[in-house]
């Protein structure tokens, strides 16, 4: 039973050598940032939902509020590190290139997670 569970295991292994773990990781940067990329202005929004975060979050939860503002000077300074590699490396070529596409999934993320807490704290508001 062990040696036909480890023929399993190695043919399944044979199916998908091709695909690398730097593979995955940029298909899967690419998939996170898809709906950025549908939502027109991103940027605005994110910034408009963190300062609706700190409005609501000033006098309810300070940890929430301290962990707001370091997802934002984050998101502020990757996408500042984003657009001087879009300048560095040119339009088409960041497309494609492995650097610029984890670099901007990065800033997508952040921006996902101050508009999850600016949603959340609106949600909290009317419950």
């Amino acid at each position: 039973m062990f040696a036909k569970d480890i023929y399993v295991y190695a043919s399944i292994y044979k199916m998908f050598a091709w695909l690398s773990r730097n593979k995955i990781i940029y298909i899967i940067s690419n998939l996170l940032v898809l709906p950025a990329i549908f939502i027109p202005k991103i940027e605005f929004l994110a910034n408009l939902s963190f300062f609706v975060s700190i409005f609501l979050l000033l006098k309810q939860n300070l940890l929430l509020l301290i962990l707001a503002c370091v997802f934002f000077v984050i998101k502020n300074n990757a996408n500042y590190r984003f657009n001087l590699l879009l300048i560095m490396k040119g339009k088409e070529l960041s497309k494609s290139d492995y650097e610029c596409v984890y670099l901007y999934a990065w800033c997508t993320l952040l921006r996902y997670f101050l508009l999850a807490i600016a949603v959340n704290q609106i949600f909290l508001l009317f419950k």
